[in-house]
């Protein structure tokens, strides 16, 4: 995550989960929470880019347990503070950290985190999600995807490794520029292809939803 971005979600922390009130993605939410929820039923997961726990929660209200990790201290406290219905334990880690401990997880979330991984470092990030999981462990991520109905605002700039980038303004009017990958079945495939097998994909509305099991 670049500074600019890493700066962006510790501001914007305390109004991130209004994204989740609108009515845009709602039909898309009716279908990922019970999915999240039943996905982790009795499974130790590790969640990386937590953020401020909004699907920490929904994976802890049938997991067995939660290791949620984030870069941003602010959006941990945030996290932090509320109610889940299974252990939950939160770290402050950068998502390209590979493990440094023995343990291991049967699950792995990245939800709406994808999107925002430098395409050159993608690789890097993907072996160290890996690490924290056990061989055979299952994995849930969803994201974005691109759509004629996608009303977020235009590609402000693509870098020389192709990574496409967006405007975004916070409340107070503050502006930033933040990696915004959108990915196909394609192209999401071909990333796993070395890291996974039996790979679900699954295009809702406004979000691609994608399962599989670590190599």
């Amino acid at each position: 995550m670049t500074q600019e971005m890493t700066a962006y979600y510790a501001r914007r922390a305390a109004e991130y989960e209004r994204v989740y009130t609108g009515p845009r993605w709602q039909e898309d939410l009716a279908v990922l929470r019970p999915r999240v929820a039943d996905f982790f039923a009795g499974r130790r997961v590790f969640e990386v880019a937590c953020g401020t726990g909004f699907w920490t929660h929904v994976a802890a209200g049938r997991a067995r347990a939660v290791h949620a990790t984030d870069v941003n201290d602010d959006t941990l406290a945030l996290a932090r503070a509320k109610t889940y219905a299974a252990p939950v334990t939160f770290e402050r880690r950068d998502a390209y950290a590979p493990a440094d401990t023995a343990e291991r997880f049967d699950a792995g979330l990245a939800g709406l985190w994808l999107s925002h991984v430098d395409l050159a470092r993608i690789d890097v990030f993907l072996r160290a999600f890996h690490s924290h999981l056990e061989p055979g462990a299952v994995v849930q991520m969803f994201d974005e995807r691109a759509t004629d109905e996608r009303p977020n605002p235009p590609t402000s700039r693509v870098d020389e490794d192709g990574n496409r980038y967006e405007m975004r303004r916070l409340q107070d009017g503050e502006r930033f520029e933040i990696v915004k990958n959108l990915f196909d079945r394609v192209r999401l495939e071909a990333l796993l292809h070395p890291h996974a097998t039996s790979v679900s994909y699954r295009e809702l509305r406004y979000f691609w939803l994608l399962e599989y099991v670590v190599a």
